[in-house]
This record gives structure tokens, C-alpha cells and sequence, in this order.
């Protein structure tokens, strides 16, 4: 049986060694090249990485794909693999520290003007009197979360710390920590955005979430609120973004995510001064590749023993 670990940034073949020695029956081989993939995937009975559907249809006798990512909408956009037999599992509930963390530090760029503050240095002023009036504090604050898996809940324990109440909505609203005020269906998702100060977007994109945060529910929300996008592109409708950021119906937002990637140079976006936008790096922590290859150790030993389903498995009709 035949590992292929795809090209990946994150050096995830460094660990080939130590798998050769845990796994004596499996060739473990890496792909460096990108343009070379489809030519190695061929005869690979696993793939670790992220493919294409040209790719995809050059492997033959694949069997599982392990993402190193936690969205899948890239993968499920590959009409064959929706249909095929080949399992394929996401690296969920991995980054939900590191994006919380981001949701954080984007907030507190706009509400303790670290970014007003960080332009006024490379002018050299010294800027007390215009920045201390504007710093809000979080306390007391509404924290409102839409999606509240792994990243919704990692959003949610730093928000209590802060001092901030919680509501949130999910399509399984179950299993409400002590920390949140109320966990909704998606059926509150106006009353979330009409309490909350601060909104965050953290559900997985799929058929049924595109555009789910449009001009309407935008227009739900405080125009004193902040949102912030931090799953995948396309949930937030940009337009509508741009429109309220604009016009006054938001004070602000954030986004690491958008509908297409890279941002075109002529986007809109860009030239939003209450918005901040940062290049789909949320994600990025010091621990990502030990995270990925301890849900790929796992789930391979699944697979050896013939132990469905893998974790973090996707059921490719639902999206997720």
C-alpha cells in the first residue's frame, strides 16, 4: 500500500521517516513538485494533501484522502470524489486556538486602535490624545458566534475571559458550556445579531451557508458592531460588506477569508479603512503540522483495521 504526501508548506514529509518505522508494511512517498502530483498519485492507495480534480482523476486505486486543512468546500467542488467511494477526512478542530486567537487580536486592532496606533509610530506622533478616547473596553459586550464547533467554541471560552456574554447558534445546538448564555438553532440567527456587539462567522462553507450573511442580516446588526469572517470565503456576501462599511451600518470588520483567493488587486476590500483584511493565515500556529499528523496517525490506524468511520470523516452529501 502506497502513502502519497502531496506538496504542502508545512512539512509534513519530515515526518516520513519516523511513519516508515511505525508502519514496516506501507511505502510512504512524497511529492514536492506540484505539476508532478498527478503523475505520483497514479497507483497511491492514500493521499495526504490537497488536490485538484486533475489530479484527483489520475489516481487509480485511491481509497482515502486526508486534508491538512479544516474546510473542505475545495475537495467537495470535485464532482467524481462526491460520487466515488474514496473516504475522505478534514483535519476539524485543530485550529481552534489559532483562530480564536485571531478573531481576538482583529477585534482588539480596532477596539484598543493598534492599528491607528501602529500608523502614527511610523509618522513618529505620539498620538495619546487621539487614540485613549477612542479604546472601548470588552467587558460586558455581547460576543455573538455563528457556528459554534471547534473554532466557536475556543471564540467562546476567550470571550468569557474578557468578561463578555455569549450567545451563539448552530445547526446541533447541544452541549451548552457554562461559560454561554444562550446556544440557539440557526432559527435565532437574527436575535444573535441583533444582541451582539461582536459577531463571528466560524460555520463550514457548504450549499446551505453561501450567502448566508447577506444585506438582510446585515442590516439585522448594530450599526456599533464589528464582524468578523474567519471560515471560508463566501458565507459573508462582500458587496453587502462593502455597502454597510460604507454607509454607516457597520463599524467595523475583519476578514482572513474571501470569495476568491488570492484578494484581486482590484477589489473593493482593499481600500476599506474599517476593515481589516489578513491573507487566509489565521490558521497558522507553531503546532499545525504535529496537529495534522496526529489526526493522519489516527485515522491511518482506522484504515489499517478496517475501522470506519475515521475521524473527522465527511459525509460528502452534507459538506462537512
Amino acid at each position: 500500500m502506497k502513502v502519497l504526501v502531496g506538496p504542502n508548506g508545512k512539512g509534513l514529509e519530515e515526518a516520513i521517516p519516523e511513519l516508515s518505522q511505525m508502519y514496516p508494511d506501507i511505502e510512504f512517498v512524497h511529492c514536492a513538485r506540484r505539476e508532478d502530483t498527478s503523475e505520483m498519485i497514479v497507483d497511491a492507495s492514500i493521499y495526504l494533501g490537497g488536490l485538484n480534480r486533475e489530479t484527483f482523476l489520475a489516481a487509480k486505486r485511491l481509497k482515502w484522502i486526508q486534508t491538512t486543512s479544516t474546510g473542505v468546500n475545495r475537495y467537495l467542488a470535485i464532482p467524481e470524489l462526491v460520487e466515488s467511494d474514496v473516504l475522505l477526512s478534514s483535519v476539524r478542530g485543530t485550529h481552534g486556538a489559532c483562530l480564536a486567537e485571531s478573531v481576538f487580536a482583529m477585534i482588539l486592532a480596532f477596539t484598543r486602535q493598534i492599528r491607528n496606533c501602529v500608523t502614527k509610530q511610523q509618522q513618529r506622533d505620539w498620538s495619546n490624545r487621539e487614540c485613549r478616547p477612542r479604546m472601548i473596553e470588552l467587558t460586558g459586550s455581547t460576543m455573538g458566534i455563528i457556528g459554534f464547533g471547534a473554532v466557536g467554541r475556543a471564540v467562546a471560552k476567550r470571550a468569557a475571559a474578557f468578561d463578555m456574554r455569549v450567545v451563539a447558534v448552530d445547526l446541533f445546538p447541544t452541549n451548552t458550556p457554562p461559560s454561554v448564555s444562550e446556544l440557539w438553532g440557526l432559527d435565532h440567527l437574527d436575535e444573535l445579531l441583533g444582541q451582539s456587539d461582536y459577531v463571528v462567522v466560524a460555520v463550514p462553507y457548504t450549499p446551505d451557508t453561501e450567502g448566508m450573511i447577506g444585506a438582510k442580516e446585515i442590516g439585522k446588526m448594530k450599526p456599533t458592531a464589528m464582524l468578523v469572517g474567519i471560515s471560508r470565503g463566501k458565507i459573508i456576501d462582500e458587496d453587502a460588506l462593502v455597502a454597510a462599511l460604507r454607509g454607516g451600518g457597520l463599524k467595523a470588520a475583519a476578514l482572513d477569508v474571501f470569495a476568491q483567493e488570492p484578494l484581486p488587486a482590484d477589489s473593493d476590500l482593499w481600500d476599506i479603512e474599517n476593515l481589516l483584511i489578513t491573507p487566509h493565515a489565521a490558521g497558522g500556529t507553531q503546532f499545525e503540522r504535529q496537529y495534522i499528523l496526529d489526526i493522519f496517525c489516527e485515522n491511518l490506524d482506522r484504515f489499517v483495521r478496517g475501522e470506519l468511520p475515521l475521524l473527522n470523516q465527511i459525509d460528502k452529501e452534507r459538506g462537512f
